[in-house]
């Protein structure tokens, strides 16, 4: 059955079906052991005191705005088939869906931890301090008192989580193989391979269906979160302590040993140390070469900030001053579509402009700027009213009053967001595959290209790529994080 240019029949073929019932499982599969992991320790951090807790909190955003391709080498590198654990325990992972959902934990981790944090956060100590004097213990405390108090937090983070886990697309791509494969690798195939547009499309209009019914969901949730005042906790100690410090190292190990695994390999051969990936990098016979590689990189993301910054900033302050819940929904629907979508979406939609820079540009800017939207919205809606219409009231024009007043206010939030769009667009792989064309080679496809060669040489090569990616990212948040960039 056709709708348009949409072929719908494809959704009676059982292999379709089972690549949603995959694509579906593991996403629900990485938010239940997320949760296992990040809703206790969310809980803790947010009744104990920690030294750099809130740093702590900001620098687990970085494996989230981590370059997919990144994360691949950084899990082959430790649990692929000659991986360093693999070497030590035997145990290769290689062939099964594990490495899949520890890529999706990897990236989606640190999301439901601050969702959650934020979630037990808003729960006075008082209420569970209540439960205590009435005889619950500390863990009785927290599951009948606290966490169904926190429980829209808990959801919102589970629902986010689950939706960037259904529309991943680098992992699935790498790890999977055909057997693995999700809905999202499919649609790519169809498209890039088959040039099946209409049953891609068809894909594309299934997945969507799923991802609104869980983003409307998500928005419900959010809508009502306000922000509790600061106040003095106490140290853990005892059974608490130990609690926090083991699940604490467990996040630190599934959110940075691949990262640490990368960096190590790009300098390691097999006669120990070196640096010849580095220098086949730089040779004159690489095709395309760095340079170009790097320039296309920082030209792409630059042109692309911009926009976002722009169109984002358009966006939230229109959804903050007309209170439209509708406005606030729409501000997601980029993200309800993965990277492969938009790009296969913009094809469709402007196919005489497929060899044009400004089509991909057009492609990363709907990507990132959502990112700006959710991180500013939060913050004008804490905007002092008061303090505006003292201003005014002291002479000052409309003008200079978000000037001198609000704009401080929201700066942070504003630089928060720019960092985490730009963070992304530095590593975007998806649309790029999709739109791409040779001259427009950036770092995320030269590492791709190295993984699909044989050979050390290559993926020595590949981990250097994929090092500089992630000192880009980690220069992104260095220089333009504020300290309050969420998606909210």
């Amino acid at each position: 059955m056709r709708v348009g240019g949409i072929n719908l029949s494809i959704w009676r073929e059982p292999y379709f079906l089972g690549r949603l019932g995959w694509t579906l499982s593991q996403a629900g599969l990485t938010v239940l052991l997320g949760a296992a992991i990040a809703w206790p320790l969310a809980y803790l951090l947010s009744r104990h005191a920690l030294r750099g807790k809130l740093g702590l909190l900001r620098l687990l955003l970085l494996p989230f705005v981590t370059p997919a391709l990144v994360a691949v080498l950084g899990l082959t590198a430790l649990l692929g088939p000659r991986g360093w654990i693999t070497q030590l325990t035997g145990l290769d992972l290689s062939d099964s869906p594990a490495l899949i959902i520890l890529g999706n934990l990897f990236f989606n981790l640190p999301i439901m931890l601050r969702l959650a944090y934020g979630g037990f956060a808003r729960v006075p100590p008082s209420l569970t301090g209540a439960a205590r004097t009435l005889g619950a213990n500390h863990w009785q405390a927290a599951l009948t008192v606290a966490l169904p108090l926190a429980l829209p937090g808990l959801a919102a983070g589970a629902i986010l989580v689950f939706l960037y886990s259904a529309l991943s697309f680098g992992l699935p791509l790498t790890l999977g193989g055909e057997k693995y494969a999700t809905l999202e690798v499919e649609i790519y195939t169809l498209t890039a391979y088959e040039l099946r547009l209409p049953e891609a499309s068809a894909l594309i209009l299934g997945q969507l269906v799923v991802t609104l019914a869980a983003t409307l969901l998500y928005t419900r949730l959010t809508s009502g979160a306000v922000t509790s005042a600061a106040r003095a906790l106490p140290r853990a100690r005892g059974a608490a302590a130990l609690a926090l410090f083991s699940l604490l190292a467990l996040t630190l190990l599934i959110c940075f040993s691949p990262l640490l695994a990368v960096v190590i390999r790009s300098f390691s051969g097999v006669g120990g140390p070196t640096l010849a990936f580095w220098h086949g990098l730089v040779s004159p016979d690489n095709d395309p070469p760095l340079s170009l590689m790097l320039y296309n990189t920082l030209r792409f993301a630059g042109f692309t900030l911009l926009g976002a910054v722009v169109l984002g900033a358009s966006h939230a302050l229109g959804a903050y001053l007309s209170r439209s819940r509708s406005l606030d929904a729409l501000s997601l629907l980029p993200l309800m579509l993965s990277p492969v979508s938009v790009g296969v979406g913009y094809l469709l939609t402007y196919p005489a402009w497929a060899a044009q820079l400004g089509l991909l540009i057009a492609a990363y800017t709907l990507i990132a700027s959502p990112l700006i939207t959710r991180s500013l919205l939060p913050a004008l809606r804490a905007l002092p009213l008061r303090a505006l219409e003292a201003a005014r009231t002291l002479g000052a024009s409309p003008l200079m009053a978000s000037r001198t007043v609000a704009l401080p206010l929201i700066w942070p939030a504003l630089r928060g967001g720019a960092a985490l769009s730009l963070a992304t667009v530095l590593g975007e792989f998806g649309a790029t595959l999709v739109l791409t064309r040779p001259e427009w080679s950036t770092l995320s496809t030269g590492l791709y290209e190295r993984l699909g060669r044989p050979g050390a040489q290559n993926l020595g090569e590949a981990c250097a790529l994929a090092t500089i990616l992630l000192g880009l990212a980690l220069g992104a948040f260095t220089v333009l994080d504020g300290g309050e960039g969420e998606v909210a």
